[in-house]
């Protein structure tokens, strides 16, 4: 049967319809995080931000981690536990528990369990010995920067520590600054069980995804920012031995080029500086943290200097526009308030709870992403296969060194004016 007919003179295609269109899938080996994923056993392998160190008290708190559940308190000592929440007595939630100078009873029997799930008193048995093979499970954290880590993978591959280059050479008015965000960047987000409500890889292709700046940043709202930012740049993308960058060059008319370098640090980690002309200098770095399969949470690091804030380039800036003008929290706007006016959240959560990767239809701009992808996949595959990732090794020591950052550059030299010029 004939595929078109004609209709006053014209071809009418009838192919491409959606009837019979093919079932759409996700990648699962991305967007699982659960125990014994693929994805979800390469992030167990690295030291992941969970908490701010703030929010482990003398309170038990839920906290959700790659699709687990478990508890975190800070006994009397002030040292932070991680536990599994159902007490391996008789199951009651340890949410319910009283926490005390060496750890955390539970409220139906009181066993009394340390930050390391040792049991340390039954009060209804008097032989001591009982509780010397009984362990709560647990999980270790490290506390640093102000913010709470912890490993969750194999004991006998737990990697040190890294290290990393925004905590190296202070400046005396220097400090390094953890920060939490529940709702991600560019504009208001829905906060939903305090998270953002979709897959974390709907965040994480963002950060190798320079093109949306200059499209939904800019040219369907209007200038959010300087009409610098509308330029579409000049783009170079580099696989690098723990990630992905992309080096961003707008030329502007009669001006400098603006330089803006981001970088993706496997598994989870992206270093990316401030989205506007004026924010010049080097980036932090942040985590995208997935609390499950469709829920995420951002965790960061950032160099402040008290004493010299950076300055800021005589670059003329036009007022942001952010939202409409009617005042209503972001709870409350309507799906009119959102088609006027869009942010990163619709276009991400607009793909839907889990993103359904075999309808895509990646381009040359998409090639940061695709890089992303693949090398997570890699990473993925030489830890199913017994193999360790990149920098997770036992014993390995492990530099995250930050290449990215802003910058104004001489458009006939290539020399930096102001700002980072990273030696990429």
């Amino acid at each position: 049967m004939s595929t078109s007919e004609s209709f006053k003179g014209f071809e009418i295609d009838k192919q491409g319809r959606a009837y019979g269109h093919p079932i759409a899938t996700s990648d699962e080996e991305l967007v699982r995080v659960g125990p014994g994923t693929k994805g979800g056993e390469l992030l167990r392998r690295y030291w992941q931000p969970f908490a701010l160190a703030e929010e482990a008290t003398s309170k038990p708190k839920h906290v959700k981690i790659l699709s687990e559940n478990l508890i975190l308190f800070r006994d009397g000592d002030g040292e932070a536990g991680l536990l599994y929440p159902r007490c391996m007595h008789r199951g009651t939630d340890l949410i319910y528990g009283k926490v005390e100078q060496q750890g955390i009873r539970c409220c139906y029997h009181g066993w009394l369990f340390g930050v390391q799930g040792h049991c340390l008193e039954i009060p209804t048995e008097k032989n001591e010995k009982l509780r010397s093979n009984i362990r709560q499970p647990w999980y270790p954290v490290r506390e640093e920067f102000g913010l709470l880590f912890t490993y969750m993978g194999p004991p006998d591959r737990e990697p040190l520590f890294p290290t990393f280059s925004i905590a190296e050479n202070l400046g005396p008015s220097e400090t390094v600054t953890a920060f939490r965000s529940d709702s991600g960047p560019n504009g208001p987000h829905p906060k939903i069980a305090a998270s953002s409500d979709y897959n974390w890889w709907q965040m994480y292709d963002n950060w190798m995804d320079p093109f949306h700046v200059c499209v939904l940043h800019f040219s369907i709202n209007g200038p959010q920012f300087s009409p610098n930012l509308g330029i579409i740049p000049e783009v170079k993308f580099v696989q690098t031995n723990d990630g992905v960058i992309s080096i961003q060059k707008r030329r502007i008319p009669n001006g400098p080029v603006q330089q803006r370098i981001s970088q993706v640090i496997m598994p989870n980690m992206n270093c990316t500086a401030g989205v506007t002309d004026e924010d010049l200098g080097p980036a932090g770095i942040s985590w995208t943290l997935p609390l499950d399969d469709t829920s995420y949470v951002l965790f960061g690091l950032t160099r402040i200097d008290r004493d010299n804030p950076p300055k800021r380039p005589a670059i003329p800036m036009l007022e942001d526009h952010w939202g409409p003008d009617h005042g209503k929290p972001f709870s409350e706007w309507s799906l009119e308030d959102h088609q006027v006016w869009q942010t990163d959240y619709v276009a991400q959560k607009g793909q839907g709870d889990i993103s359904l990767h075999s309808e895509e239809h990646l381009m040359a701009g998409d090639k940061g992403t695709a890089l992303s992808r693949r090398m997570f996949r890699q990473l993925a595959e030489r830890v199913a296969e017994g193999e360790d990732p990149f920098g997770a090794g036992a014993n390995e020591p492990y530099r995250v060194e930050i290449l990215a950052g802003n910058a104004l550059l001489d458009p006939e030299t290539g020399e930096c004016i102001a700002g980072y010029a990273s030696r990429t």
